[in-house]
């Protein structure tokens, strides 16, 4: 009879699962990608004992009363059993541990930084097999103490613990770089009884070699198999193997007759990650995959008599089986037996003598095996073929459903795993933000790089921050809701003065994901995918709505990053960037898809020092974003760096495109820094991944693509003499067209002149002839582009400076609107605006001007004509000629223009620029003869005292005569005299006016 297999049930989180028996068989362990470690009684145990051993596990093992357990911490952790109580550390790695694996004298476990540490339970010693190449995938022991270790270079290499000697290296599985990204595990599994013999899956075979000779013994396979194999293992007795697919198919064959045995189709479609026989050797094994289910496979023993009974055959399943395999013998045997049946009714036989005719199959004893007790068939013959239509509809409800991948979480750029006591909130080219949460300490370190600009900082941790955004004026904090307590950001401004610190609690149930700041803005991000933003010192703008879940965030000044799930995962993560500019409150967006290597995720986000996005994966690949093209470019890979090993990974720190240099931390064996020590930061440069690198031609080719395209210092200089250095390369080596082609390429004005004189040189004459014709082609597109760039800027600097002058006005703006006073009647005397007054000594008509009237008229529109005509419009006395002081008694001020021009020199009417400047020019010459020995300079000073005095004297005059009670006299109408200047029509305009009160 086939084996049977129970339908796979969640256990985790999706993730890597792994499971295996107690070692009495009797209970089923599961560890899962959630840290929790189940204890079932039974696939069908409903309420399992479940413990959370860390944010994330990875693997265990069972024996007596102690487990192993690996977990995020990389350490194996010993603990009594059931009660997971601690018991002290086996071994301790540099990376998380993926496998676990003991007989009789050794305890041996693999790690993620390619190393495996063995341990003798007889004396204790302990050694290390290091440099491996990859992480360690699977490990396996056998009874001659052989550890036989699938590798994630493509390898699977054997070692004899008592010797410490490598024994064998089988190539050609599939490589992988991370233990993560693993589908294949290439599981070696030895025979237990013996040890002479080890099986491991390659592709769609189950390859067995022999440990003394390796050389292949047996191969198993499958025909029809739908996917290559993931994982195998022997039976406790070693007489059945059994291997699972990347598909979810488990298949099982007998060893010795290497025949297949007959099972249910699977029920899923992901990988098996874990096959484990019961140790009680009772025909049963559990299996989980890369989905977290797990499910078990029972009933694979035959005994002898079943194998030769018919009447425990299925006819639906044989029936499936004969579509399949096309074996007809089977077929016909059953024909045959119903045959048998049929003609014993028409004999009149009765139900005994069925029974006792062990040839005879009776159709109502299938049916109800195969329809279940409840489900009986009704004697009706139309009716049984109703049911058994019904029986097929029901196997055929058992479809394949479509496969489904996790999306990756939220995380924060720059961070570790805050489930560590030592931690990074946030490592950036601004500072770290570590966090200590211990039994003794619960507190937040701040260190500045420059520590001139900002001393550190030390708070206490009393609302349990696990998330930071670092700039350098503002450091933001972040905590998600624990215990009833609502989740809330908290910032403190490093530079400003007066209430440093500011605080926003999150509405409802919000829950924050991710933060970030700059010197300008601070993002939150919530799981009800909302983006609130706020501004440096605390008010909040903007809340956006994101249109799915949200991965990470970055800021830079006035520009954020926003990375989101634009549609479900499948074999890659499918990220959206938002790329947002908010200036005032005025905000402008660009979606851009992020370019992820091929089963990757996102490891970091930012900004470089320029401002152009950067995003880097798990795969080492950091691509930069070129606004003007819309285009990514690759500019380093983690391949590149000769000291990096294949544990190891890149933690990015800054991308600094002016320099052309990423400073990163190079982390041995882990996927994040330490906090103690300090790490060390190194720098590389940008590398296009180009052809052919070694090469001196496509060197600088890989520069001027960089050149040309990043914000490069000193990028025009260093595109001409790149260029120049390509061309010279390709009139060396022959080729003409390839360095006239790469200067119309670049098509600059200024490498025409040097590439001509080059060629000319070196004789390439009909090259240079060539060359001449393009630089006036050159030229003018050069110009055209430079006008519409000041065209451009133009535009762009009168829309700044109308802003700004409306800013201005709004902020400086004042009530300056004349009071308007209507004149008493009959005050107001006529007079003649356009008249010039007659150049007399004392006989001044400042006195008859509408001026130097109490109750004359003012101009309200002053402020306005004065500017268009180009006067000030101080109201001082001795500066302006347009505004005179009433007398002291009248406590009135009126802005009238005077009606008189500028005088002789010997009386002159104001002290204004204007004025001085026609008195000088008329007397420039007179000074120049009383003074010959003083330069010009000390003449115009000496000037400005004589016109001075001058003005003081007329002043008193006027005084004067108003004081003896004699009016000035005035002039009477005179011809225009040709040397005075003519005086417009607004100036004379703008002496109309009202009066005006202060």
């Amino acid at each position: 009879m086939p084996f049977k297999r129970s339908p796979m049930r969640f256990a985790h989180i999706v993730g890597y699962t792994i499971v295996f028996y107690q070692d009495d068989g009797n209970c089923i362990v599961s560890v899962g990608y959630d840290g929790d470690f189940r204890i079932w009684h039974g696939i069908g145990d409903d309420d399992p004992p479940t413990t959370c051993i860390g944010e994330h596990a990875w693997t265990a093992l069972q024996y007596g009363d102690r487990v192993l357990i690996a977990t995020d911490l990389n350490t194996v952790q010993a603990c009594k059993y059931p009660s997971l109580e601690k018991d002290g550390i086996e071994f301790r790695f540099t990376a998380y541990v993926t496998c676990i694996a003991k007989n009789k004298r050794f305890l041996t476990a693999g790690s993620e930084d390619a190393t495996i540490k063995v341990l003798s339970t007889d004396n204790g010693e302990q050694f290390e097999l290091e440099n491996l190449g990859g992480p360690v995938l699977c490990i396996d022991l056998s009874k001659h103490n052989l550890i036989a270790a699938s590798i994630g270079d493509g390898t699977i290499r054997v070692w004899d613990m008592n010797t410490k000697e490598l024994k064998k290296t089988i190539d050609g599985l599939p490589k992988v770089k991370s233990f993560e990204a693993v589908l294949h595990f290439s599981t070696p599994s030895f025979e237990p009884k013996t040890g002479s013999l080890m099986a491991y899956p390659l592709e769609k075979e189950v390859i067995v070699v022999n440990t003394k000779t390796w050389q292949v013994v047996k191969k198993f396979s499958k025909p029809k198999l739908s996917a290559d194999l993931t994982v195998c293992a022997f039976s406790p007795m070693g007489d059945y193997l059994a291997a699972g697919s990347e598909v979810g198919e488990v298949i099982v064959w007998d060893f010795d007759t290497q025949k297949l045995i007959d099972g249910c189709a699977q029920f899923g479609t992901y990988p098996i990650t874990r096959i484990v026989w019961n140790p009680k050797n009772n025909g049963e094994l559990a299996v989980s995959d890369a989905n977290g289910q797990i499910g078990t496979v029972t009933e694979i023993f035959l005994e002898a008599e079943e194998d030769d009974d018919g009447a425990g055959e299925d006819i639906v399943e044989m029936a499936e089986k004969e579509e399949e395999d096309g074996d007809d013998k089977m077929f016909d045997e059953f024909v045959v037996k119903e045959t048998e049946v049929e003609d014993n009714d028409d004999n009149g036989d009765g139900p005994d003598d069925d029974e006792l005719n062990e040839n005879c199959v009776e159709i109502e004893k299938l049916k109800s095996q195969v329809l279940g007790p409840t489900q009986r068939a009704p004697e009706n013959d139309a009716l049984s073929d109703v049911d058994d239509d019904g029986a097929s509809s029901v196997r055929s409800e058992r479809f394949i459903g479509p496969k489904s991948f996790p999306q990756q979480h939220p995380f924060q750029p720059g961070s570790s795993p805050h489930s560590q006591d030592h931690c990074y909130l946030v490592y950036n080219h601004v500072g770290m933000v570590r966090r200590h949460a211990t039994e003794k300490e619960n507190s937040i370190e701040v260190e500045f790089h420059n520590s001139q600009q900002h001393h550190g900082i030390h708070l206490i941790n009393y609302l349990n921050h696990t998330m930071a955004g670092l700039s350098e004026t503002v450091l933001a904090m972040a905590c998600s809701s624990d215990d009833g307590s609502p989740s809330k950001v908290v910032c403190i401004n490093q530079a400003s003065f007066g209430k440093r610190e500011w605080s926003f609690t999150m509405p409802g149930c919000e829950d924050i994901v991710g933060v970030t700041a700059s010197d300008k803005i601070v993002i939150v991000a919530t799981d009800s995918r909302l983006l609130r933003v706020f501004t440096a010192r605390g008010t909040q703008r903007e809340i956006l709505s994101i249109p799915g879940p949200i991965v990470a965030l970055a800021a830079y000044g006035d520009h954020f990053l926003v990375a989101y799930h634009s549609a479900p995962a499948n074999e890659d993560q499918n990220i959206t960037l938002m790329i947002v500019t908010c200036i005032n409150f005025k905000l402008r967006c660009r979606e851009v898809r992020v370019p992820l290597t091929a089963g990757t995720e996102l490891r970091w986000i930012g900004f470089s020092d320029r401002g152009s996005p950067v995003v880097y994966d798990t795969a080492g690949v950091l691509n930069l974003y070129h606004a003007a093209s819309n285009v990514w470019f690759p500019i380093y890979h983690a391949d590149n760096l000769q000291t990096k090993g294949a544990s190891d990974s890149l933690f990015i720190i800054k991308v600094s495109e002016s320099t052309q240099a990423i400073q990163l931390i190079l982390c041995r064996g882990a996927r994040y820094p330490l906090t103690n020590p300090k790490p060390v930061p190194m720098e590389v440069q940008f590398l296009l991944p180009l052809c052919d690198q070694d090469s001196e031609k496509e060197q600088l080719e890989e520069q001027l693509v960089r050149s040309l395209y990043f914000k490069q210092n000193n990028a025009d200089k260093l595109i001409i003499e790149t260029a120049l250095k390509l061309f010279a390369l390709a009139c060396k080596n022959e080729c003409e067209q390839r360095a006239k082609e790469l200067v119309e390429t670049i098509a600059s004005s200024q490498l025409i002149p040097l590439a001509i004189k080059y060629a000319s040189k070196i004789r390439r004459y009909h090259l240079a002839d060539s060359l001449a014709p393009l630089l006036p082609t050159f030229q003018e597109q050069e110009n055209q582009e430079e006008k519409l760039e000041q065209e451009r800027i133009r535009e762009s600097e009168a829309i700044v400076s109308e802003l700004q002058h409306i800013n201005i006005e709004a902020v400086t703006k004042k009530d300056t609107t004349p009071k308007i006073k209507p004149l008493p009647v009959g005050t107001k005397k006529s007079s003649n605006p356009f008249r010039k007054s007659t150049p007399a000594g004392g006989d001044s008509v400042a006195s008859s001007s509408p001026a130097s009237i109490p109750g004359g008229t003012g101009n309200p529109l002053e402020h306005l004509t004065g500017k268009a005509i180009g006067f000030s419009t101080s109201s001082n006395s001795s500066g302006s000629p347009y505004v005179a002081k009433a007398p002291a008694n009248g406590g009135q001020v009126e802005n009238r223009p005077h009606n008189n021009s500028a005088g002789t020199s010997g009386t002159p009417s104001g002290s204004g620029g204007g004025k001085f400047k026609l008195w000088f020019e008329q007397n420039q010459a007179e000074l120049q003869q009383r003074h010959p020995e003083v330069e010009s300079s000390e003449l115009v000073r000496i000037g400005v005292r004589e016109f001075r005095a001058l003005q003081q004297k007329g002043t008193e005059g006027g005084k004067a005569s108003k004081e003896n009670g004699t009016p000035h006299k005035t002039s009477e109408k005179r011809k225009l005299d040709e040397s005075e200047p003519a005086e417009s029509g607004i100036s004379k305009l703008a002496k109309f006016g009202f009066v005006q009160n202060n």
